[in-house]
C-alpha cells in the first residue's frame, strides 16, 4: 500500500527537524557544562554559546535551568533504563538482576567519562536524577525482598545507600583512585549489604556481564 499524505508515517517537516536539532544541541551543550563545571556552571548564556544558538532559541524549548537539567537527565538515563529492563527481563533471580543493573551503571559511567562526571557533579541532591534512578532500584530491591533473596528492612534507605555508593564509585574511578573490576566490586558489596553471603555475592557479581541489548526500532 502507498503511504497516505498526512498520516503519522509522514516524514517530519523541515521545521520539525530543525526544532529537534536545536533542542538536541541545547541538551548536549547543557550536558557538557554540567559534566565539566557542575550545576553552578550552567547558565542560559553558557548553554547557548556552546550550542551556537541565540538566547531566544533557548526559551523556545526551556523556561529555566532546572527544565533543561531535567531534560539532560531524562535523555541520558531513559535509554539505559529501557535497555537494562530488556536485558534482565528473562532473568529470574533478583540478585542477578540487581547485579547486572548495578554493574552496567558503573561500566556505562566509567566508559563514558562525560556522562560519568555528569552523574557525579549533579550528585545525590539532584531531584530529577533521584527520581529517574530511585524508582527502578527500589523496584528491583523489593523483588528481592519479596522473593526472600534480600534481607532489607527499608527499601528507601537501601536505595539511598546504593545511590551514594554508586556516585562515589564512579567518582573514584574517573579520578584515578579506583580499583580493578569496579563494577563487580561495587555489586558484590551491595549484594552483601542486601543479605547475601560473602561467597554467593562474590560469585554473582563476578559472573561474565552480558552486554546491553539495543532497543528495537
Amino acid at each position: 500500500m502507498g503511504r497516505e499524505t498526512g498520516t503519522s508515517s509522514t516524514p517530519r517537516s523541515r521545521t520539525e527537524r530543525q526544532r529537534a536539532r536545536n533542542r538536541g544541541k541545547l541538551v548536549s551543550a547543557a550536558a557538557e557544562l554540567l559534566a565539566t563545571a557542575g550545576p553552578e556552571g550552567l547558565t542560559v548564556t553558557a548553554v547557548t554559546e556552546r550550542a551556537d544558538l541565540g538566547t531566544g532559541t533557548f526559551y523556545n524549548y526551556f523556561q529555566t535551568r532546572e527544565e533543561i537539567t531535567a531534560a539532560v537527565v531524562h535523555d541520558a538515563l531513559e535509554s539505559l533504563g529501557a535497555r537494562l529492563d530488556l536485558l534482565t527481563e528473562p532473568m529470574t533471580d533478583p540478585a542477578e538482576i540487581n547485579s547486572c543493573a548495578m554493574r552496567h551503571m558503573v561500566t556505562s559511567a566509567v566508559g563514558d567519562p562525560l556522562w560519568g562526571w555528569l552523574l557525579v557533579r549533579l550528585g545525590i541532591g539532584q531531584q530529577e536524577l533521584r527520581n529517574t534512578i530511585g524508582p527502578l532500584h527500589r523496584r528491583d530491591v523489593r523483588k528481592g525482598v519479596e522473593a526472600g533473596r534480600f534481607s532489607i528492612p527499608d527499601a528507601t534507605v537501601a536505595t539511598a545507600i546504593y545511590f551514594g555508593g554508586l556516585l562515589a564509585t564512579i567518582q573514584a574511578q574517573l579520578s584515578g583512585d579506583g580499583s580493578d573490576n569496579p563494577d563487580s566490586v561495587f555489586a558484590e558489596y551491595m549484594l552483601r549489604a542486601f543479605g547475601l553471603s560473602d561467597e554467593e555475592a562474590h560469585e554473582i557479581a563476578f559472573r561474565p556481564l552480558p552486554p546491553l541489548p539495543e532497543l528495537p526500532d
